[in-house]
């Protein structure tokens, strides 16, 4: 099935790197690596590992989301999706930084939370199963967190 109708043909695997940077310093730059499969042509499960700098400090993320379309511009070969998800955040935050988090269990340490990811991801592709993506992640972490990222993908089509 192209992306013309779905997202990703049913049971591709897809890698992804992308550039993000945080809407509160949008000079800080950071990087993502996605390793993506679709489920079937409507789901895919988004698992990615993002450093980005924070402070002083430089942030490893995991996270792992579902995304749904949302919206298909079957003739603009752009798709609009929407998903949920956790996500791992290993960053040193203060007690007062942790009152804003909303929904995120943190350790005793303050090093590692755990927060809800929720992802508005677009798709746009540009040759055969190469696609370029753009995402703007809203984590319960804080506003610090919410970030948007670039990049392109590629798909591995399901062979059988």
């Amino acid at each position: 099935m192209p992306l013309l109708w779905a997202q990703h043909e049913p049971k591709a695997w897809i890698i992804g790197l992308q550039a993000n940077t945080s809407f509160a310093s949008p000079e800080k730059l950071g990087g993502n690596f996605q390793l993506n499969y679709a489920h079937n042509c409507y789901t895919t499960v988004i698992n990615e590992v993002s450093v980005f700098p924070y402070e002083n400090q430089t942030v490893l993320e995991v996270a792992s989301s579902v995304n749904l379309i949302i919206n298909n511009f079957k003739r603009q070969n752009f798709i609009l999706t929407g998903g949920i998800g956790l996500s791992v955040t290993s960053v040193e935050l203060t007690d007062k930084e942790l009152k804003n988090a909303f929904l995120a269990l943190s350790s005793n340490t303050n090093q590692n939370h755990l927060g809800v990811l929720f992802k508005i991801k677009g798709l746009y592709q540009f040759k055969p199963y190469w696609n370029f993506v753009t995402s703007v992640n809203l984590k319960t972490l804080g506003s610090d967190f919410v970030n948007i990222s670039m990049g392109i993908n590629y798909e591995f089509p399901y062979r059988r």
